[in-house]
């Protein structure tokens, strides 16, 4: 049955989660080559999210003594990542309430070492963030960010659910 491999093999899975993790990234960077868009203070800290989740994620399939606490890395890295792209794609809709700028880029925050400010601008956005974006298949880049972070937590918890059915079903009575 293939539902046994994912339980019999949560190195693979995790490898698999990683691995798709990194290539939402690299997506996203190359949606942004193609159509020629900066990159505002929300796709940066959705892109670290995504990078954050991967790493978590491929941490967890090369050390498994540790895969309680860095799967738990990818977690934070998912909710954070989630949170960031929702509210960009609710200023997409609600352009009256995106007020002030996103900020600079991931560099000028950088430089200055003010990450408080980075983070701020990656949670909350501006109207920089809601504006011009083109249509890729009926939807804008950062409603495409949300989906990949809904469809990828929504993967995890059901493996999650069924690893945890299997381990049940498993153990004698």
């Amino acid at each position: 049955m293939t539902l046994d491999f994912l339980t019999r093999r949560p190195r693979s899975v995790l490898l698999a989660f990683g691995l798709g993790c990194f290539a939402a990234v690299g997506a996203a960077a190359l949606l942004g080559m193609l159509f020629d868009l900066e990159v505002c203070a929300m796709c940066w800290f959705q892109r670290l999210a995504f990078l954050l989740a991967g790493t978590g994620f491929l941490l967890a399939a090369a050390w498994p003594r540790a895969q309680f606490f860095t799967q738990r890395i990818a977690e934070l890295g998912l909710l954070v990542g989630l949170a960031s792209a929702g509210r960009q794609a609710y200023l997409l809709s609600h352009l009256d309430e995106a007020s002030g700028s996103c900020g600079a880029g991931l560099m000028y925050y950088l430089q200055m070492g003010n990450y408080e400010a980075f983070f701020r601008a990656g949670m909350l956005g501006g109207i920089d963030c809601a504006e011009n974006q083109p249509l890729i298949l009926g939807l804008h880049l950062p409603q495409w960010s949300l989906l990949a972070f809904i469809a990828t937590i929504a993967a995890y918890v059901l493996w999650q659910i069924i690893r945890a059915r299997n381990s049940t079903l498993s153990q004698p009575a």
